[in-house]
Parts: C-alpha cells; structure tokens; sequence
C-alpha cells in the first residue's frame, strides 16, 4: 500500500533522529573525557652500579685469605635526551668499604627525575676511576682513565664498555652492561632501569 507524504509522522522522525545523534554526541564526549583523564605512559631512567674484581686482578694477589677492601671514586658522562628533558654532564659516584673480592652492594647512582617519551637509550662513559686498595699493611693506589685521543694512553686503562645480557628483577626491566680496567682488572658493572611512568599534563603542554 502506497505511503502518501502527508501521513508520515515527521514529529516521531524527528525525534528519533535527534536522540541518536544525542547518543553519538555523548559517547564521543566520553572518550574524550577518558582520554583526557587517563595520563599518556612514559618511562624513566634509573641507572644502578656494582663494583667487583677480577679473581685474576693483581690487587687481590698476596692477599693470603686477608679480607681486601675498597673504596672507589667514579666519574661517568652521561648524555640522555628526549622530549620532556634534556641531561648531559659528568655525574660523580663513589662505593665505600666494600670487599673487593666480593663485590659491592647494588647501588643507584643517576636518574632522569622526569617522566618522559622514549627516545632511545642514554650514552653512558665511565671518564675515570680513582681511590684505593687496602690489603693487610699496605695500601695500593687506583688510578684508571679512559683514553683520549691526542693524550698519552693512562698506565691503568678504562677499556669500552660491552653489553651485558638483561633481564627484570624486583625494581623492574633492565639493560646491563660492564666496563673493565685494563691493568687492575675491575670490573664496572652498570644496570640500567627502563620503569614505566606517568608523563604528566604540564610536560605534555610542554612538548
């Protein structure tokens, strides 16, 4: 049966209309809200250090079962970049009083101290290592450097650093890595946290 125009209820259409569109309208708004309530995810950067010898370092030799301890002096350049802040600079850090033997206890060392974008890993040079070895009576000198080109090689050298394999422990997901002197024989070993974070409202203004 033909419909004529007239008898068609363009009230009730009309209405239908308006309240799908209201619909739409409300959901939309409500993502919107939800995005806005809902920070974007970052990451931070937290580097942490232990310090131990090699079984072979001569620091350890004539040690005849005494305990051998420690108390060391780093410096290390750090270069870390990303849209929410900026770091580069020489960052000093020392372990105090450890056995050598042993190993120093885990340490932290640098941080970034903003939630940020990622943007790749930071450059991260141990410069120099200073301090000294206590063993029974005597007490032995540190002094290693990394070399500079155009500079005399230092008598203790600090060699390029190697990567390490990862892994997550109870602070979270990290890349490892170990710088090694060439004549002490210590081993530098560096962990470098990727945590997960919140970048805040004012740092994503920022960008």
């Amino acid at each position: 049966m033909a419909i004529r125009l007239g008898q068609i209820a363009w009230p009730s259409v009309f209405g239908a209309f308006c309240a799908v569109v209201a619909t739409l309208t409300y959901a939309i708004a409500g993502e919107s809200t939800a995005a806005i309530l809902v920070p974007p995810r970052g990451i931070e950067h937290v580097l942490h250090l232990t310090i131990r010898s090699d079984p072979a370092s001569p620091l350890l030799a004539r040690a005849n079962g005494e305990l051998v301890r420690a108390k060391l002096s780093l410096k290390l350049r750090i270069s870390a970049h990303s849209q929410e802040t900026n770091f580069f600079g020489m960052v000093p850090a020392t372990v105090s009083e450890f056995d050598l033997a042993k190993g120093s206890d885990d340490q932290e060392i640098w941080r970034d101290g903003k939630c940020h974008h990622e943007r790749g890993f930071p450059k991260i040079t141990i410069t120099a290592m200073d301090g000294s070895v206590t063993r029974g009576q005597e007490k032995l000198p540190v002094d290693a450097r990394f070399r500079v080109i155009g500079l005399f090689l230092p008598r203790d050298e600090i060699l390029p650093s190697r990567r390490m394999d990862g892994g997550t422990d109870n602070i979270g997901s990290f890349i490892a890595s170990r710088t090694e002197t060439k004549q002490s024989r210590l081993f530098m070993d560096l962990k470098l946290y990727i945590l997960p974070c919140n970048i805040t409202v004012a740092a994503e203004r920022n960008r």
